[in-house]
C-alpha cells in the first residue's frame, strides 16, 4: 500500500474532505494501530485563537466517555498542521444512508438513532461542550444500527461565542436553530432542534425547511411552522407533536435535552396510528414502501417555498417571486394570513391605481426593471439562478398592483438610471440611495431607508470613525465607495495620519467571503446588507459601529413619467394594507421601514 509519511503516522487513504480538513485511514507507528486521522487545514494552525480553542476543545472530547462518542486518542500539530487522532470506525454516515435509499430509513431506526445521539449530546453538554454541527453526515452508523456522533470540530464551551474559521460558515443551515441566525447565544437545547432536524429527515427523506436559496433556509427556520411528518405518510402522525415541539422557535419551548426527544419519539413510536378517519392499531414502525414519499404540491407552497407565504395576505408565493400563480398556492397565501387587510381600504383602490399607470406601459402590460446583483438581502439571486430579495418581493407586490408582469433585466449598476433614462428600462431597482446629484438624472420614488453600517470579524477593534490606515473593503459605484469612505480617509490624511485604504469589489457577496478571509480589515455596506452578512456568517462576522447617515432608498424613474406617482401610490397601497411590513419583516429589513412614500426625497 503506498502511504504518505506525517509525523509517526502513515496516512494510507483519504477517507474524506471538508470545510475543516481531511480524514485519512492511518497507521500509527508508535502504538501499531490503524486509526482515523483529521487533518485541519493550514491556516488554522496560524490563527492562534482557533489553535488555542483547538487544543482545549479536543481535550475536552477526548474526556468524554459515552460510547456513542468516537473515542480520540490525541490531538496535536505536525509540519504546522492541526490534527485529531481517532478510533477508525468502519461504517457508513445516516447522510450517505438516506442519499443512497433515496427514501427515509423507517421509524424504527429513526428512533433508535436518535435515542443514541440524544445520549451523546447529553454527555457533551454535561462536559459543557456544544456540539454546533449535528447533521446526518456527522452521525456514523456501523453494519450494526451502533450510531456515533462525530466531528466535534465546530464544538466550543457552553456561553462563549462562536469562533471564526477564517472564512468557513460554521454549522449547516439545513439544521440551524432560530437563535443561530438571530445573533443569539447557543446553548445545549440549539443541539437539540438540530438533532430533531435530523430526526425528521430520517422519518420523512426531506429536510423540515427544504429550499433552494439561503433566504428561504433562514427564514423557514426562523419564523415558519414546524412541518408536520404526517404530510408525507399518515402513520407518522404520532410525530407530528414531537417535531413540533423539537422544532419550537423559543429554546425554552423545546425538549431540554437529548434524552427527552428521545423519549418522546420512543413514545411516538408505540403508539396507535389513526389514519383515514379509521382507528386501528397499524404500528409506526411500518416502513414506507416504494419511493421516497413526497409532500403535495400545496404542502411544498406551505412549507417550503419561503416562509413569505405565512404572513403575505392577499397574495401567494408564486406571484411574490414573479411567476405564475395557482389556486392551491393563493388559497395557502390567504389561509396563512397573520396581517389581515385593513377594512379602511377601498376594494377598487388597486383598479384605480393601476388606471394611473402610463397609458404605454400600460397596454404592454409589463414593467421592464433594471437590476444589479448580487446584494444580500435586497437583490440576490438563488441556486436555481432566480433573482430574489426583499426589494424583488416588494416590487412583485408593487406590479400586482398596477396590473402587470415585472420583467427584470440584469445590468451593471452604473448601467441602471442611464438605461432608465434611454427608457430601456421602465423602473430602476438596485438598492439605489436617493441623492440630489442622482435626482439631476432621473426621479426616484422613495420607498426605505438605510444607513452604512461597517462590519469586522470577532476579536477586531475596527472603529469606523477612526478607520485610517485599515483597509476597508466597499461595493463599486455604492454610496460607500464614490463618498463616504473617501470623506473619511481625506478627514484621516487633514489630521496628518494615513488614508484609509479602500479596496474595491464588483460584487458585494465577494467582499463579504474576502472580510471571513482576512483580506481587508472591515467592509461599509448598507446597512441591510451588512446585518444580512452578519446573521448569515456562523458568527464568523460582527458589526462594528452604530448605523450612520441614514438616508432613502428610491426607485428611479424617467424624469417626469406619471409612472412615479403610480409606484408611490401602489407602495402607499400596500402600506395600507400591512403587504409592505410583512415583506420587511420576512426578510428581517423592517427597520427601514418608512411611513410615507414621496417622489425626490433625497436627504443630501
Amino acid at each position: 500500500m503506498n502511504t504518505t509519511p506525517f509525523g509517526p503516522y502513515q496516512l494510507q487513504e483519504l477517507l474524506g474532505r471538508g470545510g475543516m480538513g481531511e480524514v485519512y485511514r492511518a497507521y500509527d507507528t508508535r502504538t501499531d494501530r490503524v486509526v482515523a486521522l483529521k487533518v485541519l487545514p493550514h491556516h488554522m494552525a496560524q490563527d492562534t485563537v482557533f489553535q488555542h480553542r483547538f487544543r482545549r476543545e479536543s481535550q475536552a472530547a477526548a474526556s468524554l466517555n459515552d460510547p456513542h462518542v468516537v473515542p480520540i486518542h490525541g490531538f496535536g500539530e505536525i509540519d504546522g498542521r492541526l490534527y485529531l487522532d481517532m478510533r477508525l470506525i468502519e461504517g457508513k454516515t445516516l447522510g450517505d444512508i438516506l442519499a443512497d435509499r433515496e427514501r427515509p430509513i423507517g421509524p424504527e431506526l429513526a428512533v433508535t438513532v436518535v435515542e443514541q445521539v440524544g445520549m451523546a449530546l447529553d454527555a457533551a453538554h454535561q462536559a459543557g461542550l456544544i456540539h454546533r454541527d449535528v447533521k446526518p453526515s456527522n452521525i456514523l452508523l456501523t453494519g450494526q444500527e451502533f450510531a456515533y456522533l462525530i466531528d466535534f470540530g465546530l464544538a466550543r464551551t457552553a456561553g462563549e461565542k462562536g469562533m471564526t474559521t477564517a472564512g468557513s460558515t460554521l454549522g449547516t443551515l439545513a439544521y440551524m436553530a432560530p437563535e443561530r441566525f438571530d445573533g443569539g447565544q447557543s446553548d445545549p437545547r440549539s443541539d437539540v432542534y438540530a438533532l430533531t432536524c435530523v430526526l425528521f429527515e430520517a422519518l420523512t427523506g426531506s429536510r423540515p425547511y427544504p429550499a433552494d436559496s439561503l433566504e428561504q433556509q433562514i427564514a423557514g427556520h426562523m419564523v415558519s411552522a414546524p412541518p408536520r411528518p404526517s404530510e408525507f405518510d399518515p402513520t407518522l402522525a404520532a410525530f407530528d407533536d414531537v417535531i413540533a415541539r423539537g422544532l419550537a422557535k423559543k429554546p425554552g419551548q423545546r425538549y431540554q435535552t437529548g434524552a427527552d426527544l428521545a423519549a418522546a419519539a420512543r413514545r411516538a413510536l408505540n403508539a396507535p396510528v389513526r389514519t383515514g378517519g379509521r382507528s386501528g392499531r397499524h404500528s409506526a414502525r411500518r416502513a414506507p414502501t416504494g419511493r421516497r414519499t413526497r409532500p403535495s404540491r400545496r404542502v411544498l407552497a406551505v412549507t417550503s417555498a419561503v416562509v413569505l407565504v405565512a404572513a403575505l395576505g392577499t397574495f401567494g408565493v408564486l406571484e411574490l417571486t414573479g411567476k405564475p400563480d395557482s389556486s392551491d398556492t393563493r388559497q395557502a397565501g390567504v389561509a396563512s394570513s397573520t396581517v389581515p387587510p385593513d377594512p379602511s381600504v377601498i376594494p377598487g383602490a388597486m383598479a384605480s391605481i393601476a388606471q394611473t399607470v402610463p397609458a404605454d406601459i400600460r397596454e404592454k402590460g409589463t414593467l421592464v426593471i433594471g437590476v444589479n446583483v448580487p446584494y444580500a438581502p435586497n437583490e440576490f439571486k438563488d441556486a436555481n439562478g432566480d433573482i430574489v430579495g426583499f426589494d424583488v418581493d416588494l416590487m412583485n407586490a408593487i406590479t400586482r398592483t398596477l396590473g402587470l408582469k415585472p420583467v427584470y433585466r440584469e445590468t451593471a449598476f452604473e448601467a441602471i438610471i442611464p438605461s432608465v433614462r434611454a427608457q430601456d428600462f421602465n423602473v430602476g431597482m438596485s438598492s439605489f440611495t436617493d441623492t440630489a446629484e442622482r435626482e439631476s438624472a432621473v426621479d426616484f420614488v422613495t420607498y426605505f431607508e438605510a444607513g452604512t453600517l461597517w462590519a469586522q470579524r470577532p476579536g477586531s477593534s475596527v472603529d469606523p470613525a477612526n478607520a485610517c490606515g485599515l483597509r476597508v473593503g466597499v461595493a463599486y459605484s455604492a454610496i460607500q465607495e464614490t463618498e463616504e469612505i473617501p470623506a473619511l480617509s481625506d478627514a484621516c490624511v487633514a489630521a496628518g495620519l494615513p488614508p484609509i485604504d479602500k479596496v474595491v469589489y464588483v460584487r458585494q457577496d465577494d467582499l463579504t467571503k474576502a472580510l471571513i478571509a482576512g483580506e481587508v480589515d472591515a467592509m461599509a455596506a448598507d446597512s441591510p446588507v451588512t446585518g444580512f452578512a452578519v446573521k448569515t456568517s456562523g458568527g464568523a462576522l460582527e458589526e462594528a459601529g452604530e448605523v450612520t447617515d441614514p438616508q432613502p432608498y428610491g426607485w428611479p424613474v424617467v424624469k417626469g413619467s406619471a409612472l412615479s406617482e403610480s409606484l408611490r401610490q401602489a407602495l402607499e397601497h400596500l402600506m395600507k394594507t400591512g403587504e409592505y411590513r410583512t415583506i420587511a419583516t420576512m426578510w428581517g429589513v423592517e427597520k427601514g421601514l418608512i411611513d410615507e412614500s414621496v417622489i425626490n426625497g433625497a436627504g443630501r
